[in-house]
């Protein structure tokens, strides 16, 4: 708020506040600490001395001053009513709070003050002209005024900064029984100190009180002292106006049509008001008017106080316009991302609005008049309308408002579908074209991917991958799509099919059999091609029947063509068609078994005959049968075969290949009279090598050299001597003896038979 003065006596002015009125309210801000008889008696009246001989008091408010600052103090002092009264009262200003006095009597307690440095304005009502202790005072006859410094109060000395003058300017008596009017002015830019008395200056001092007086400190307390002596008065003083306390009447926010009835300004004093402009005022004439204004309006009051001083104070009461826009930041925004909008208005409101036309929220615009709305990730349209703006403090006006933004969300479609195949993968765009195509992550093991169609190629079957699609305009999205590529067909490898030759290198093979391998239980399609390029195609016409003959002799290789039925993925591999031959076998000798019970049947080791047979191939499979009335009946024992047939039986061989091809020989076995034989040929050629004495059952065999010494000698004997003695030497070639023992008597031989033997070592 503003405050012009008008000033009266040498252009001083006042500084008033807002609020005129000096309320207890603002009196109560005022924090005195009392010294000896002074008291506070109400209504910001404060007792300094009773109309007593010998008393005194002072009065020191902790109420801070700012010698930087301007500063008023107003106030009405009262000196007693009897005219021989005395002694008087001074204004203090020093550098604390402290509550001290100093001598009283003539000294008002002013005198020698013990908390220093200090200024006073003294209101002196008798005259001394010396001190008890002879200091000269020099007080003049009349009631004076005068500014002291630091305790002193003689006005010959340094101390003595204002010499005495009349108090009164009408009179040379205060103490008329009346308050006086007293203002203590200080200018901080013109370093002026300014004393007016009953609406009369009577002096203006000018210095740098800070460094002058108080030694450089800026901050000062005030307080009165005052004392009374052999002579008395009663001594008070009441405050009417202190500028530096806080009795500020602050502006007025209202609302539209609403009203400001508690404006006060009454000044003790005042002669005369004048509100202006006057539209508003329910009566410009007195302090205290109703203020109804249609707009914010800033009125001036214009005072007229008890000197003629005219005072002009403003005040301003801001009728609240509430107002509030919204504007979109962006009017359109990318699908996904945030759309955002500013509102503006009137600052430290709450507004309130809806979003799609959806639950009313607030928002609170700041300091500034402006917040910010964001809507995050948005993916439709966005609407808000603002429904009413309020202010959130005193008086807490709300009016509604129509006020609307909207952004549109432009939505790129990046939509696509990839398809395996059997070799990769395609895509099909089906949201937005043009964009570009990249694996996300890119694989390591080769595969390719088309950045414009999409397309995969030299992939790993089965593998998966992440495609990703991204559109290229201004709100470029992407998506991503995962793909599977069909599995790898999965297959065994057909064994060879073989097939033994019917001597003329061609036969008749199942092909199922070859089917049945590869397919391993899968769904698979199965079709066999003389060439590749057949298979490749798959075509229908060239497909080979299941039952095929070999068009070229011996071996052949047939293409195969392996087709999933799920996936339609096809795989190539070969089949191989062998024409095996028939294993070749040679004519065995016939077998002899002697008959030493005369019943024609005997034991028979078929096997003799079976190196022979497959000339030593021992890759070669045998079996052995007999015709029983025809019917081949499989020999499960062939090495100690019992003849079925008296005499003599003719024996079925037949040999296997590892391909499965047979081929038959057959021998005859015989049970006739046994005799034994002459001589042996032990020469390794298989061919009566040894000593056979199989079927004779004998319990012992000795051999002995022409001079009878035995040579060789076994027990259980078949046939183990083959023309070597018991040390396992060879004996020479010639004739020996031998003796048997039989285990039973033998029809040729009896019990025990003895006879000769030739061993022949001559090579054929």
């Amino acid at each position: 708020m503003k405050k012009n003065h008008q000033p009266i006596n040498k252009q001083v002015k006042l500084l008033f506040a807002a609020c005129l009125l000096f309320s207890i309210k603002s009196l109560a801000q005022l924090t005195p600490t009392f010294v000896n008889n002074a008291s506070a008696t109400g209504d910001g009246c404060y007792t300094i001395t009773t109309n007593q001989q010998s008393n005194s008091g002072a009065a020191w408010y902790d109420n801070p001053i700012d010698l930087t600052q301007d500063f008023d103090i107003v106030f009405n002092a009262y000196f007693g009513s009897n005219i021989n009264g005395a002694d008087g009262m001074t204004f203090v200003l020093k550098t604390t709070p402290d509550a001290v006095i100093g001598i009283i009597g003539g000294g008002m307690g002013y005198r020698n003050l013990p908390d220093q440095p200090s200024l006073a304005v003294e209101f002196d009502t008798f005259r001394n002209t010396t001190t008890a202790s002879g200091e000269v005072i020099n007080d003049p006859t009349y009631n004076h005024i005068a500014l002291q410094k630091n305790g002193n109060t003689s006005h010959v000395s340094p101390d003595n900064l204002v010499a005495p003058v009349q108090a009164s300017p009408t009179s040379t008596n205060i103490k008329n029984g009346q308050e006086h009017e007293v203002k203590i002015l200080w200018r901080a830019e013109t370093q002026t100190f300014t004393v007016i008395f009953d609406c009369s200056e009577r002096f203006s001092y000018t210095s740098d009180l800070v460094n002058d007086v108080f030694e450089g400190t800026s901050t000062v307390y005030f307080g009165f002292t005052g004392s009374t002596g052999s002579l008395s008065n009663n001594h008070y003083i009441c405050f009417k106006y202190i500028s530096f306390l806080d009795i500020n009447l602050q502006d007025y926010t209202i609302c539209s049509g609403e009203q400001v009835d508690t404006i006060d300004a009454n000044y003790t004093g005042a002669t005369s008001y004048e509100w202006s402009p006057a539209t508003g005022v329910s009566d410009i004439t007195i302090p205290n008017p109703v203020f109804t204004p249609t707009e914010t309006t800033t009125y001036t009051l214009t005072i007229t106080d008890n000197c003629g001083e005219t005072i002009e104070q403003e005040f301003t009461i801001e009728v609240s316009d509430l107002s509030a826009e919204i504007n979109a930041v962006n009017s359109s925004v990318c699908n996904g991302t945030d759309a955002q909008f500013t509102v503006t208005g009137t600052p430290d409101a709450e507004v309130a609005y809806t979003i799609n036309g959806g639950t009313q929220e607030t928002i609170i615009l700041d300091v500034n008049g402006e917040a910010v709305i964001t809507l995050p990730s948005v993916t439709e349209n966005q609407l808000i309308e603002l429904v009413s703006i309020a202010l959130l403090q005193a008086p807490f006006c709300q009016v509604d408002i129509t006020a609307s933004a909207s952004v549109e969300v432009i939505g790129e479609d990046a939509s696509f579908i990839i398809t395996p195949t059997c070799s990769g993968a395609t895509a099909t765009i089906t949201g937005d074209e043009g964009g570009t195509f990249a694996f996300n992550p890119s694989p390591v093991d080769g595969a390719i991917i088309d950045s414009a169609t999409g397309e995969i190629t030299n992939g790993t079957p089965g593998a998966v991958y992440s495609v990703e699609y991204t559109t290229q305009g201004n709100c470029s999205v992407s998506s991503i799509v995962e793909v599977a590529l069909f599995p790898e067909v999965m297959f065994n490898e057909p064994e060879a099919l073989v097939e033994c030759d019917s001597n003329n290198g061609f036969a008749e093979f199942d092909l199922s059999i070859a089917a049945s391998q590869i397919q391993a239980g899968n769904n698979m399609a199965i079709s066999f091609y003389e060439s590749q390029v057949e298979a490749e195609t798959g075509d229908a016409s060239a497909q080979l029947p299941v039952t095929y003959t070999n068009t070229v002799a011996n071996n052949q290789v047939l293409w195969v063509r392996v087709e999933d039925n799920t996936t339609g993925c096809y795989a190539i591999t070969q089949l191989e068609l062998i024409i095996e031959g028939l294993p070749v076998l040679n004519t065995p000798n016939d077998l002899y078994s002697c008959n030493t019970n005369a019943d024609g049947i005997s034991i028979f080791d078929l096997t003799e005959n079976e190196d022979v047979i497959v000339n030593n191939d021992q890759y070669l499979s045998v079996s052995y049968f007999y015709d029983n009335n025809g019917t081949m009946v499989g020999i499960t024992n062939p090495s100690a075969f019992q003849n079925t047939v008296s005499g003599e039986q003719l024996i079925w061989v037949t040999v296997e290949n590892t391909s499965g091809c047979t081929a038959s020989v057959s021998f005859n076995i015989y049970t006739g009279q046994c005799f034994i034989q002459r001589g042996i040929s032990p020469n390794g050629d298989g061919m009566n090598d040894f000593f056979d004495l199989t079927g004779f059952e004998v319990q012992q065999l000795n051999v002995y050299n022409r001079y009878g010494e035995k040579v060789y000698s076994f027990s259980h004997y078949t046939n183990e001597w083959g023309g070597q003695s018991d040390n396992g030497s060879e004996l020479p070639s010639g004739t020996y003896y031998y003796s048997i023992n039989f285990s039973d008597p033998n029809p040729t031989y009896g019990s025990q038979h003895t006879g000769w033997i030739y061993i022949n070592r001559q090579v054929n």
